[in-house]
């Protein structure tokens, strides 16, 4: 049971701890009102004891928390029902991470993993009246500390935010203890939900679904049942499902106390099959089950489960090394993002901002994420959106970036922690793989961790062999025992960006940005799959004026510092704009061009992954969404803002595609189509001036394969712009299907953004408010390059921004205004902005 969708079981017998508790210092008296779940940085805020570390450089001021002892009780009456219950147990979802907990000054156990739940037997410690829970938690800092002195060496977790390098001793989020896009607040607390669940006999440990046979006639699986007991006893086990009710039975079991495994096989005629998001519908079925004893029903769970065959693909071919899914036979290309923890104060991602997330993930047109292994393992909630939405899930455990210690003492947890989030994740329609780390091999080969760290040859041999023993050998073990069938991939990436194999299975090319490669690149470093690449933008000024202020507004000032955790990065930024860019007027005018950049590089990526398929088959970029409001990779800010790069990706991740790649003299014009049928269209192309004159144009009728990147034709670049100005042209191409209806649409141009001669242009704009809804109609007389749109003071995102607008043209973009009417939202139009691209430039830039 998490804080977003409870599931269905006898309510009766569940009581809820969350909501009011009190807290304090452990080296001090004072209890102070506290928040579960939450952590001990939010309590403090609540109780103005530290400033929000979100806000200015404020993250330095709080950084004593992590060396505290913390604190929380709860005092609570017993409901009447659990009273009666035969067997009653404390249910704790996520706690974090090193803690003790007390019932009545009755210690029921401890936890030293955040990714782990617990249940503690309590009903001998439960009284009539006044109970008191207790959880203390140690400072992690203090806690681990020991174990790195005992170890002898330090661990090269060089995204830690100090010296010490502690993170690695500690199951706890790795980004907690800093990261080059994220602060270090090094938590404590109750992070997840906590209640009392009662039994009247028997309960529901795990269901366990199991596909066998899928095609287009029939579906065969099995539900595999562990039901525990507290006395033997015959009752009755009734299955129901929704969406199929010929499914529904009704079977007799014969229980024995503790432990009782039961399968429930099942064929399903003529099945509805769940599909990523663009191939069709994820559809799922909702089944019920129900265990009864003499009329009486003692549990009652509810389980969804999406028919679908996953294969990844992972072999030798003539090509090197493929990396590919098969979704129910078919090869699908990845579109997606790297998913970070939405939060660094994790507990407050709410319903609503994982539902707005997952909307803008499909809005851009994407159908995988990737969890990735610096973060934690996300709540329920997100694995269901994520069934709901179509949107595969690339799974990491939580290891990134370094060694690990290969005690037995850490592998036992290890393996607690992979069992407990095995069997919680493996039901999922959106569950794809299992990764075992981020880029650990990667750090092994090429970052000279045993010159960095002072490793002598025959202790680097045994922190590799530790990692073999834990990746190679624990973790596989473990998904292969619970989760037999789903692929398992020991590190990511397989192939290397510095040793430009780009043949070899998945890659992370970071030649762009680390390597301070051109953008350029992205179109020759190709792989078989593509899962991180990048390029940091800042948050656009409404966002920036919410952490920071206007005397802030200067790269080097202590507060922007604070808030880029790369080394590099504001110079990076520059320097790239340098290159294709006039400087910018101000500093809103740098803002806003560094999210153009990164959009427009991206781009550049998006189309040749997507025109190299079938030889690459994915592109998943870094990052979706940001922890904290900072520069970084992201292309959604931390307060919902989407960037120009979301937009771009949306553009670039539809499902056709048109791309026009310049080759020596030629251009060559290609056509990408995911759907699984071909489609007819008229492919039309029109070489435009910036006010809108056309210098030549040309139309044919072709044909996309299904699921399929073709060459549709290729122009001679000299003769096309034979007797026009570079300067002032631009290629437009677009596919319209047999109903004249616009498939899709891109833009080339031959000269890099600061050689371009755009015009100012006179923009007409036209608003219409209905209830819920803003519609702009705009139309200029000349080109105007990434319009921007936004209307002050409002979290909302049009649906389409920072795009092109060619000349004469007539576009609407929507902004969806929930629980606003027409009134109010003709008042919110009346302060409608705008910039573009010539408005960032400086004037004396434009004039020399």
């Amino acid at each position: 049971m998490d804080k977003y969708q409870r599931i269905a079981m006898q309510k009766d017998y569940l009581q809820s701890l969350c909501g009011h508790w009190q807290f304090r210092q452990a080296d001090q008296s004072q209890w102070l009102d506290a928040q579960v779940p939450g952590c001990n940085f939010t309590d403090l805020m609540d109780n103005g004891l530290i400033p929000d570390p979100f806000v200015g450089d404020n993250e330095t001021k709080v950084q004593w928390v992590e060396q505290k002892d913390w604190c929380y009780r709860k005092a609570f009456v017993l409901d009447n029902a659990l009273q009666d219950c035969a067997k009653v147990e404390l249910v704790a979802q996520g706690l974090d991470t090193f803690c003790d907990i007390y019932l009545n000054g009755h210690k029921l156990g401890s936890s030293d993993n955040m990714f782990v739940g617990h249940r503690f037997d309590c009903k001998a410690w439960l009284k009539q009246g006044e109970n008191q829970l207790e959880i203390h938690f140690r400072s992690p800092i203090n806690e681990v500390r020991p174990l790195q002195q005992a170890a002898g060496l330090t661990y090269p977790a060089e995204n830690d935010k100090s010296e010490d390098k502690l993170s690695v001793f500690c199951r706890k989020a790795p980004c907690h203890f800093g990261w080059d896009w994220g602060p270090r607040l090094v938590t404590s607390g109750i992070w997840r939900d906590i209640y009392l669940q009662g039994s009247q006999g028997a309960r529901f440990e795990d269901i366990h679904y199991r596909l066998h046979h899928l095609d287009d006639t029939k579906a065969d699986f099995e539900f595999a049942l562990d039901i525990q007991a507290l006395d033997d006893f015959k009752g009755m086990l009734q299955l129901d499902c929704t969406q199929a009710p010929e499914l529904a039975q009704s079977l007799p079991v014969d229980l024995k106390k503790d432990s009782n495994k039961v399968r429930i096989p099942l064929r399903l005629n003529n099945p509805q099959k769940w599909w990523p998001n663009g191939l069709g519908k994820a559809f799922l079925y909702d089944f019920q089950f129900s265990l009864k004893r003499q009329g009486q029903t003692l549990d009652r769970q509810t389980q969804a489960v999406g028919l679908r065959t996953l294969e990844v693909i992972n072999e030798p071919d003539a090509q090197g090394l493929s990396f590919y899914l098969k979704v129910n036979g078919v090869p699908v290309f990845m579109k997606g993002a790297n998913y970070v923890p939405g939060d660094s104060l994790i507990h407050r991602m709410t319903p609503a901002r994982l539902a707005t997330q997952f909307e803008a993930v499909v809005a851009a047109n994407m159908n995988m994420l990737r969890v990735w292994g610096g973060g934690v393992y996300q709540d329920d909630a997100f694995y269901r959106l994520a069934d709901k939405h179509g949107i595969l899930i690339w799974q990491d455990f939580m290891f990134a970036c370094t060694l690990y210690p290969g005690d037995e003492n850490f592998l036992a947890n290890v393996r607690q922690e992979a069992e407990y989030n095995i069997k919680r994740l493996r039901n999922h329609a959106c569950l794809a793989l299992w990764c075992g780390n981020n880029e650990v091999e990667m750090g092994i080969k090429h970052w000279q961790w045993p010159q960095k760290f002072g490793y002598s040859p025959e202790l680097y041999e045994r922190l590799k062999d530790d990692y073999l023993c834990l990746f190679d050998q624990c973790l596989p073990g473990a998904v292969k025992s619970l989760d037999g069938g789903r692929f398992y991939l020991r590190s990511s990436p397989i192939g290397f960006w510095e040793e430009d194999s780009d043949h070899i299975g998945n890659h992370h090319f970071w030649g762009v940005w680390h390597g301070e490669q051109p953008f350029s690149e992205y179109q020759r470093r190709v792989p078989r799959f593509m899962s991180e690449f990048g390029f940091q933008s800042f948050p656009m000024p409404s966002s920036m004026a919410r952490f920071s202020g206007r005397e802030d507004h200067r790269l080097d000032s202590p507060v922007m510092t604070q808030h880029q955790k790369h080394p590099r990065g504001n110079g990076l930024i520059q320097r790239y704009l340098e290159a294709d860019y006039h400087p910018p007027k101000d500093f809103d005018a740098l803002l806003y061009l560094s999210q153009v950049q990164q959009a427009e590089g991206l781009r550049l990526a998006f189309e040749a992954h997507r025109t190299a398929m079938p030889f690459c088959m994915g592109s998943l970029y870094w990052q979706l969404n940001d922890t904290w409001p900072a520069a970084s990779w992201s292309g959604i800010d931390y307060y919902g803002r989407w960037k120009a790069l979301h937009y771009q990706a949306a553009r670039s991740f539809a499902p056709q595609l048109l791309s026009v790649r310049e080759e020596q003299e030629a251009l060559l014009v290609w056509a990408v189509n995911d759907c699984l049928e071909a489609i007819p269209a008229e492919l039309s192309m029109c070489l435009l001036d910036f006010a809108g004159d056309c210098h030549w144009s040309s139309r044919q009728d072709v044909t996309l394969a299904g699921n399929n990147s073709a060459v549709l034709t290729t122009l001679n670049r000299a003769e096309l712009l034979s007797g026009g100005d570079a300067r002032q042209l631009v290629l437009v191409v677009s596919l319209q299907d047999s109903q004249g209806r616009e498939l899709c649409r891109n833009l080339h141009y031959f000269v890099p953004p600061k050689a371009q001669q755009l015009q100012r242009p006179k923009l007409d704009i036209g608003v219409q408010a209905l209830d819920q809804e803003l519609t702009v109609t705009l139309c200029s007389d000349t080109l105007v390059r990434h319009l921007y749109l936004e209307i002050p003071g409002v979290d909302a995102n049009f649906n389409d921004n920072f795009f092109d607008l060619l000349p004469g043209e007539q576009k609407q973009v929507q902004l969806r205004l929930p629980g606003l009417d027409a009134g109010h939202i003709q008042a919110l139009a009346a302060s409608l902005q705008y910039q573009s691209l010539l408005d960032s430039f400086a004037q004396e830039a434009l004039c020399s």
